[in-house]
């Protein structure tokens, strides 16, 4: 066992003392304790060389939570997987929960200072970029159908007696009266007015394209428009998108929208799309942004600043001019700044991440990120595994040549060194175990033999088979059968082999060991052990093995010409003392 901590602590209360085949359910029982005064987490790995682990209860590959002082079983299921032996390996580690900070990039719940009236400032619309307000009633006189007939034959009398004028000689034109264009411009104004009282916005321009001065005729027309934009801004937009001249267009445009921009801000944004200046066009755009904000229509504004921002991003991937691009970059900056504030940085966060030109987006972030972003220091927890058990254990498989005498062995609680299993005959000296105790054998004698077997040349075999029946028919046959089968070939053996029949006694307050069989080889065994400590007493008597029904079936199936058995008891003292133990094997080996 290695590695172990306090905090935790494993008990086994079930481990196979047999030797494992697979036919047979290997079970292993295990009492985990939780040590700790506080709930704690422990993360457990069951591994198995030449065997194969399966965990029965409810302990999973994730971790464990334990209470203070709580315990919980562990169940496994071992299945071998060769000849020889196996190793479980049993790993726990606790689960430690470390405190850490580190610096992060996190988006801002605030902006850290206004900015909106400075925006706002800055984008002001100039004199030339913005017509006065169209006062509607100047253009629209009150009159009846039939005032209106009045008025047309007024101006139809007006005009026929000025072209009559005209063609007269002057000393004529002048006892005809004074007819000037002036009154016939008048007349029309006044009628066009009528018409447009009445809706019928066509005719009203028809006749201001009547005037006779060219100019007066363009800024009536454009006023008659825009007056009547101010109840139907559709169909006076639908008039001027007929119109040929781009640059009278675009002034109605722009007059129209100004006209519209504080009586109806919302749709002025739909009437701004026509403008083809782009920059006065956002600009006139951030004006209907800056007029919602005095209204306090938040909602709006929010709304409109996002159609605002992805206009903007479409037109810097449209535009190839620099000049443009660089006027276009810095609305779009000081747009997500106005949403940042009027809403929350958050949203321009998201509308960054979705554009998907990286160096546009990263650029961008870096501009604004003052703003929508701060560096922050976070706690965060990371778990590290802490071994605080290691442990394995070293058993005895066998997958090949199982019948019904090694099954039935192996019930009983029989057991034998690897060696033996592996037919690896490295070994002189073997002790076999045949009588059943209140405790196992096994572990003590196994744990001599891979001490040897692993840190020295000295190696030995064991056989243990824990009688419940004093050798009876069925285990009598086991036996011979069994040892039969595992010592088939006596010739590999390299020299003549002791078969050490062990047996072990109570305390008798000293290490003692009683001993029988050949004289010379009793002799050599004592004097062998002798050398181990002058504490443990070596007794020879014969008496006491005299007529041993075990004794005799060992020599029925151990040859005496190539086997030597010796009756060997040791007292409980040993089984205190491992190195002693282990010392006196390997004395012998």
């Amino acid at each position: 066992m290695s590695g172990q901590s306090k905090i935790i602590s494993l008990n086994i209360t079930q481990f196979p003392q047999n030797l494992l085949i697979p036919d047979l359910e290997n079970n292993v029982s295990i009492q985990v304790v939780n040590n700790s005064d506080k709930p704690e987490m422990f993360q457990f790995a069951f591994e198995g060389e030449n065997l194969g682990v399966e965990v029965v209860t409810d302990f999973s590959k994730d971790p464990v939570k334990f209470a203070p002082g709580e315990t919980k079983t562990i169940g496994l299921m071992l299945k071998p997987t060769a000849d020889g032996f196996g190793k479980l390996i049993i790993n726990v580690y606790l689960i430690k929960n470390i405190e850490y900070t580190v610096k992060t990039q996190k988006v801002r719940n605030n902006v850290p200072k206004s900015m909106v009236s400075e925006i706002f400032e800055k984008y002001n619309l100039k004199s030339t970029e913005v017509t006065d307000p169209i006062n509607r009633d100047e253009f629209v006189t009150p009159t009846t159908t039939e005032d209106l007939l009045k008025v047309e034959k007024q101006l139809n009398a007006l005009k026929t007696s000025y072209v009559s004028i005209q063609t007269m000689n002057s000393t004529d034109v002048e006892s005809s009266g004074d007819v000037r264009i002036e009154d016939i411009d008048i007349i029309i104004k006044k009628l066009a007015k009528g018409h447009l009282y009445n809706k019928n916005i066509l005719k009203s321009l028809e006749l201001a394209l009547a005037l006779s001065n060219k100019k007066e005729q363009i800024d009536f027309y454009s006023k008659l428009l825009r007056a009547h934009a101010t109840q139907n801004a559709e169909e006076a937009i639908a008039i001027v998108k007929k119109l040929k001249d781009t640059e009278t267009k675009q002034n109605l445009y722009k007059s129209i929208v100004s006209d519209k921009s504080e009586t109806d801000p919302i749709q002025s944004l739909t009437l701004i799309e026509n403008i083809d200046d782009l920059i006065l066009r956002t600009k006139l755009q951030l004006n209907v942004v800056k007029i919602l904000k005095k209204r306090g229509d938040n909602f709006e504004m929010i709304k409109v600043m996002n159609q605002i921002i992805q206009f903007l991003l479409k037109s810097l991937n449209e535009s190839d001019e620099k000049i443009i691009q660089k006027h276009i970059y810095e609305f779009l900056i000081d747009s997500m700044l106005l949403l940042a504030e009027i809403e929350e940085p958050g949203t321009v966060d998201v509308i960054l991440n979705g554009i998907n030109i990286p160096i546009q987006k990263e650029q961008l972030k870096k501009d604004i990120f003052n703003n929508i972003y701060e560096i922050v220091e976070e706690i965060r927890i990371k778990s590290e595994l802490e071994g605080v058990f290691s442990q394995f254990f070293l058993l005895n498989i066998n997958v090949s040549d199982i019948n019904n005498d090694i099954k039935y062995f192996c019930t009983k609680g029989g057991n034998l060194s690897s060696n033996l299993i592996l037919k690896d005959f490295n070994f002189n000296i073997v002790f076999v175990s045949l009588f059943n105790f209140s405790f196992s054998v096994f572990p003590i004698i196994d744990r001599v033999y891979n001490d040897l077997n692993h840190n020295s040349d000295h190696s030995f075999a064991y056989y243990i088979f824990p009688s419940t029946e004093n050798f009876q028919i069925n285990e009598l046959s086991n036996l011979k059968n069994t040892l039969t089968h595992f010592f088939q070939n006596f010739n590999n053996v390299r020299d003549r082999l002791i078969v050490f029949n062990v047996d072990f006694i109570p305390y008798l307050g000293t290490p003692t060991i009683i001993i029988s069989g050949e004289s010379d080889l009793t002799e050599k065994i004592k004097s062998k052990i002798g050398k181990v400590s002058d504490k443990i007493n070596v007794i020879i008597d014969e008496s006491l093995f005299e007529g041993g029904k075990i004794s005799d079936n060992l020599k029925q199936i151990f040859p005496s010409s190539k086997c030597a058995i010796i009756n060997f008891i040791f007292s409980y003292e040993f089984l205190n003392d491992y190195n002693m133990l282990k010392a006196l094997i390997q004395s012998l080996c």
